[in-house]
């Protein structure tokens, strides 16, 4: 499968006729928050493949205008084309914004989805907001990661975690990339294209 994730950053060029951004058209896209609703239609409409979502810190316009044919996936587990994608949207708790979230209430959100994720054992890919604690993160009380994510990529063993967040200037698209045991850990700023595939178990299964 060839995914197209944004987050953060509104990127003109991808929406324009011809453009050489991307090496080939993509089969979804992933965002990974702080982006206009707007554009995420945009984004759908100019591709015409399936777009899915999570919410970050200041995603406060989706309540009453949400993106248009896209779909929310916070706190849940999609299939898309055989591929297993779970959404947790939001950042540390800051200033008791929207689509915040302390430690323990980010633990509880995945301790929702136990029974769903003891069905599939094991993750092809996960999207957040907000990073791992340590990888990819700051220091300051925003931009802190949640050490329940890393929790999440040792347990269940997914083979990319994408999140956003952390604005950052790459200067080649491995700078972008952290490895977490089984899992790469994306830092999708802007935009990244990559492509995935089955993990074994699930495509036994």
């Amino acid at each position: 499968m060839k995914i197209l994730s944004v987050s953060d950053k509104v990127e003109t060029q991808l929406l324009t006729r011809g453009n050489t951004l991307l090496p080939t058209p993509p089969d979804i896209i992933l965002a990974c928050g702080d982006l206009p609703p707007e554009y995420l239609t945009e984004l759908r409409e100019f591709y015409s493949v399936p777009l899915y979502y999570i919410e970050g810190n200041h995603d406060i316009r989706y309540d009453d205008s949400p993106p248009l044919g896209c779909t929310n996936i916070h706190a849940q587990i999609i299939t898309e084309q055989g591929i297993r994608i779970m959404g947790l949207s939001g950042s540390r708790w800051y200033n008791g914004g929207k689509n915040q979230y302390t430690e323990p209430e980010m633990r509880k959100t995945i301790r929702s989805l136990w029974f769903q994720l003891l069905q599939v054992n094991r993750m092809d890919i996960i999207i957040t907001h907000a990073p791992p604690r340590f990888i990819n993160d700051k220091e300051d009380p925003c931009h802190k990661g949640f050490r329940s994510f890393i929790s999440l990529i040792k347990k269940h063993k997914p083979v990319w975690f994408v999140h956003g967040h952390i604005h950052s200037f790459f200067k080649t698209p491995a700078d972008r990339l952290t490895q977490v045991c089984e899992t790469k850990v994306l830092n999708c700023y802007g935009f990244f294209f990559f492509e995935t595939e089955l993990v074994e178990k699930q495509a036994k299964s």
